[in-house]
């Protein structure tokens, strides 16, 4: 119970942290709101009255002192833009996200966990070799050009699937592909060696030398590797969840990555601190998840 309370702290502590960051960072960027949304034939007296209207003419600390009680409210403002309550604007947003956040995950935790086992089954061999060469192949794409890349080939020159349409499990099929590639060929290589360490340790030669078959060894294996895998998924889960949101803009996809890239457009303060805001979030829980599955699958991981 004390470890519990001790990791919710830690959470608290970091999604003020990352409230506060994002407040004065945002601000410090080039660009003014209200010369965005008045255009720029407004005249000074306009832009002035509608700063102060805003309450963006205050100085920095009060700003903040302000958005910071609303936000221990839970109201995260209203779009400077688009005039809508900003919850509604991300709960609106959010299902393109986590679909895509969570097929590539699932996907990706198959698919590395199985090829990693393979590639060690095989040591040194040809399969083990290929795969590793792709892998690494694989994770020296960025995101951003392997989109295109992907688009230009399945969509352009195939056709086999669309581009910038939302709706179908078929227009996830691109975005998807395009963040599973990087993350299973992490989970690939690090299931491959620790695999190869496990399979050679003690415990797998009394497993065997009191007949047990090999595929019960081989899923004994896989419990033993999990947490390893799992803690993968947990320290790339950010990237995961910006990699989405790069999709979203990349593939025309109506989710939270590209409401606040319209954010950042229109320096949208609301809309882009509720979006990191809810990233935040989603990020601890399920990285505090993740713990807890570990300490459920070995008793020796303290949760």
């Amino acid at each position: 119970m004390k470890n519990v309370v001790k990791r919710l702290a830690y959470s608290f502590f970091t999604i003020i942290l990352a409230v506060t960051a994002i407040f004065f960072v945002i601000r410090m960027a080039p660009g003014d709101p209200v010369s965005r949304i008045l255009g720029p034939e407004a005249s000074l007296e306009e832009v002035f009255l509608y700063r102060q209207q805003l309450g963006l003419d205050l100085p920095l600390y009060k700003q903040y002192i302000t958005y910071f009680l609303n936000l221990s409210k839970g109201d995260l403002g209203s779009s400077l833009y688009k005039k809508k309550d900003v919850f509604s604007l991300i709960k609106a947003r959010m299902i393109p996200t986590f679909t895509l956040a969570l097929l590539s995950i699932f996907i990706s935790c198959i698919l590395g966990t199985f090829l990693g086992a393979l590639a060690a089954f095989y040591k040194s061999k040809t399969y083990d070799n290929v795969s590793r060469t792709i892998s690494l192949l694989a994770l020296s794409f960025p995101i951003f050009s392997l989109a295109p890349i992907l688009v230009y080939i399945f969509a352009i020159k195939l056709k086999l699937v669309p581009v910038s349409e939302w709706g179908e499990i078929r227009h996830a099929i691109l975005p998807v592909v395009t963040l599973v590639i990087p993350l299973s060929s992490i989970i690939l290589r690090v299931a491959r060696n620790k695999y190869l360490e496990e399979s050679s340790a003690p415990w797998i030669t009394v497993l065997k030398a009191k007949g047990m078959s090999e595929f019960g060894v081989f899923l004994r294996l896989v419990k033993v590797c999990l947490p390893s895998i799992l803690n993968v998924v947990a320290i790339q889960l950010s990237i995961v969840l910006a990699g989405a949101m790069i999709s979203e803009t990349i593939f025309d996809i109506p989710g939270m990555g590209s409401l606040l890239f319209e954010g950042i457009q229109n320096r949208d303060y609301p809309i882009v601190q509720g979006v990191i805001i809810y990233s935040t979030i989603i990020y601890m829980c399920v990285y505090f998840l993740i713990d807890y599955l570990n300490s459920l699958i070995d008793p020796r991981i303290e949760f």
